[in-house]
């Protein structure tokens, strides 16, 4: 049974962290294998007007894509027989000039490619991004470290739509339909955007950016990206990570495999500057997971301010949605905030009064 007081004690500090600036709104949910409990607090947006938020917002995930959906397709496609981890990108992207390079060298950071495309906000369009993304030179030894990467995640979703046709196709055939999620997409249809929660105000993109995807080079790639661009609702992420609780069941038909739910528990970086599973930071003492975290927890953030824990263990899934872009991206009071909100809603399995 999930304790209500510990909820409440949740809620009052997500109102609290409202007040004080941290975020305009937040939705949030704690969920169990039997149980879902989700709240929704402030606004979604502020200027021009202030609205309030709900739980039927719609938030921009920015690198949570990289965890819910471009790795969930990379895992399909290996429980498919399509890939393997050790299947070499170029083999599937020939124009690519990394001829040694994996699926997971990419997956977990430790490819060696530069965390950015440098030079993106020049570039006149998506082609030229690619084009850019082909010769890319490491800065450091594959496999000898982790550097979080974007790049990294760009590679992954070509590889996808090469062997898929799209990426959104793709996410939507193998994982949007199956797991019910009915409002997560790529490039929200603009009668949704009164629905989406407010970002940056951009003056180059004419102000509010709502509706469209915030970060600037899945932007200039058409809104579709491996690394960023996809849009999603509290309860759509609920059900995943229901699924993920219950050990790859979703609505009593199995969706993930269980040799697929024990890979992503398994560290893939031993021995490296971080913990990383396949996509997700696993259980490293680095991030703001909170302190009561087992050793079998999945994490990952975004840079819009949502974030996501799964906690194989206590078999409990934390997911925070918020848009501390808006009105600005220089607020970044959220990064302190984060180990005290896991820690309430980690402990509302608790039965202590």
């Amino acid at each position: 049974m999930l304790n209500e007081k510990k909820l409440e004690a949740l809620k009052q500090y997500l109102e609290s962290c409202v007040d004080n600036g941290t975020f305009p709104g937040c939705n949030c949910a704690v969920i169990t294998q039997d149980e879902q409990w989700k709240c929704s607090v402030g606004y979604k947006q502020l200027v021009p007007e202030k609205e309030a938020n709900s739980l039927d917002t719609i938030y921009d995930l920015a690198s949570i894509s990289k965890v819910l959906v471009t790795t969930t397709c990379i895992l399909k496609l290996i429980e498919e027989g399509a890939i393997t981890l050790k299947t070499k990108i170029a083999e599937i992207l020939p124009q690519f000039c990394q001829k040694e390079l994996t699926i997971k060298d990419c997956i977990t950071h430790t490819s060696g490619l530069p965390a950015d495309i440098n030079g993106y906000k020049l570039m006149k369009d998506r082609d030229e991004m690619i084009e850019a993304v082909w010769k890319m030179e490491l800065e450091y030894p594959t496999g000898t470290q982790v550097q979080y990467s974007d790049v990294n995640f760009i590679l992954l979703g070509l590889v996808i739509a090469q062997l898929k046709g799209s990426l959104d196709g793709y996410a939507r055939e193998v994982m949007f339909e199956p797991l019910e999620m009915r409002e997560t997409c790529y490039n929200p249809d603009p009668s949704l955007a009164e629905r989406c929660c407010a970002e940056e105000v951009m003056e180059s993109r004419g102000g509010v950016v709502r509706g469209v995807v915030h970060d600037g080079k899945a932007f200039k790639l058409g809104g579709v990206s491996g690394h960023a661009g996809v849009f999603s609702t509290l309860e759509d992420i609920s059900h995943y990570i229901s699924m993920l609780l219950n050990g790859g069941v979703y609505n009593d038909k199995r969706y993930f495999s269980p040799r697929t739910i024990e890979l992503l528990q398994k560290c893939q970086t031993t021995g490296l500057n971080e913990k990383r599973s396949i996509g997700w930071i696993l259980s490293d003492p680095n991030y703001a997971l909170g302190d009561y975290t087992s050793d079998a927890c999945l994490y990952h953030t975004g840079f819009s301010g949502p974030s996501i824990i799964v906690d194989f263990k206590l078999g409990i899934g934390v997911v925070t949605l918020a848009n501390r872009v808006h009105p600005t991206r220089s607020n970044g009071k959220i990064l302190t905030v984060r180990n005290q909100i896991h820690n309430l809603a980690l402990q509302a399995t608790d039965d202590i009064l």
